[in-house]
């Protein structure tokens, strides 16, 4: 249900920039309010779940109540600042639904989350792959290309465009699933109060008992303080890669088909969802790759592809319709698993918890915020294909920043473990 209210703005955003009268820098700027909220409900989310994961189920409620009310406002705003506030609470209940739903995986399944991870996420691009078909009747109709002359019409007034565009119905119904999804975690939250009362004990049990104790590197990877922090703000780097390379493609693929001429506002939400459908088979039959794949060679393989993919649309897909289409699929399949791959990552090499989590989220949060007005400014000042060479960097950046990740851990950390074991072993039977 997450796809659904967070890429709706994506197929939606020409309506909603011709609604306000606004340019793309400008709705850009605001737009980055939702990823503000995603951040700071994300920490916040992980600081409370850390301290009291009992509550993770009203959390994934809460999450769910303030993304219905932040969808349902955003259409009929009369201004920025409406807009700004309506994604800013959509973005608390987008953190709060990462934060608390990845804590839930790790609670359930421990340290053979890996596969329930990815089925956890497997639901988002399923909903990504529908609401741009669902918004396709409710979008305003192509404005024709310059004439021969090369005189193009005035843009729309306010009135025109609203009376043209009727997006607010796609929002509307997706607010009231979110609401029904509420209802369905308050639910799960009152029946683990009522039945699962050893479960809270024990989750307590194992929560910081100190805020030094809270705020401790070596809680994360026992007597390895140092190369803790090291891993943490590597994983801060990934997620920030991977989220502002996804923001810069995905929220504005279909502004930049549509603004190039290179597709109609039909056929570029058809690309678009082409793209999400791909994203949402790998993510379906990675959660049996991940089962029997060790993570680190699935996300060599996956981030490897995903950098050439970037490169190929920059460079050829920026002109050519059908290497755009094509490698926008291959994409999807492969930068698929990518963020539940991360955490599964941190959930084999660390001692995760939902500050490690949170971390991630942050990371994610900063990369959204940096992506979303960059991309904006790119595509309103230096032209729609600048937008893909920002793409095209982050991908590439990514890829450095994992390679790093994965040499850092190239000793196991198991295999550490076991030896601190053993000697501490033979000092005892020496004493």
């Amino acid at each position: 249900m997450e796809g659904l209210y967070v890429r709706i703005v994506g197929p939606t955003m020409i309506d909603l920039k011709e609604r306000l009268r606004v340019n793309y820098e400008e709705i850009s700027r605001v737009l980055v309010s939702h990823t503000v909220g995603y951040f700071l409900s994300s920490v916040t989310g992980g600081i409370l779940l850390d301290f009291l994961p009992k509550y993770a189920y009203g959390v994934l409620g809460s999450a769910f109540f303030l993304a219905g009310v932040g969808t349902a406002g955003t259409p009929f705003t009369t201004s920025l600042g409406g807009l700004g506030f309506f994604q800013h609470v959509a973005g608390w209940g987008h953190g709060f639904t990462d934060a608390a739903g990845t804590v839930v995986c790790v609670s359930l399944w421990g340290e053979k989350a890996s596969a329930p991870m990815h089925a956890m996420h497997a639901g988002y691009p399923i909903a990504a792959f529908i609401i741009p078909l669902i918004s396709i009747p409710y979008l305003s109709p192509d404005r024709p290309p310059a004439d021969a002359n090369g005189t193009t019409l005035p843009p729309r007034t306010v009135e025109e465009a609203r009376r043209l565009s009727q997006v607010q119905w796609p929002y509307l119904g997706v607010a009231v699933t979110e609401f029904l999804m509420c209802l369905v975690f308050v639910y799960f939250q009152y029946r683990s109060f009522v039945s699962h009362r050893e479960n809270k004990v024990e989750s307590q049990e194992r929560a910081p008992r100190s805020f030094s104790a809270f705020f401790s590197p070596g809680r994360f990877l026992e007597g390895q303080s140092r190369k803790a922090v090291f891993l943490l703000v590597l994983l801060l780097f990934y997620y920030a890669s991977y989220q502002s390379s996804q923001h810069a493609f995905t929220n504005y693929m279909v502004s930049y088909m549509v603004e190039t001429n290179m597709y109609t506002k039909p056929e570029a939400s058809v690309v678009y969802s082409t793209y999400w459908i791909c994203y949402a088979s790998m993510r379906w039959l990675s959660i049996a790759i991940a089962a029997w794949v060790p993570i680190h060679v699935m996300l060599s393989v996956e981030i490897t592809v995903a950098c050439v993919c970037c490169v190929v649309l920059a460079v050829w897909g920026a002109t050519n319709k059908a290497v755009f289409w094509a490698f926008t699929a291959i994409l999807g399949l492969f930068v698929s698993p990518i963020f539940p791959g991360g955490t599964a990552w941190a959930n084999r090499y660390l001692d995760a918890s939902s500050i490690v989590f949170a971390i991630c989220l942050f990371g994610a949060s900063i990369g959204g915020i940096i992506a979303n007005y960059v991309t904006g400014y790119l595509i309103e000042f230096s032209g729609p294909r600048a937008m893909l060479y920002f793409f095209m960097g982050l991908g590439c950046g990514l890829l450095v920043v994992f390679a790093v990740m994965q040499v850092s851990v190239s000793r196991p950390v198991c295999a550490e473990k076991k030896k601190v074991t053993k000697e501490e072993v033979e000092m005892g039977d020496v004493k």
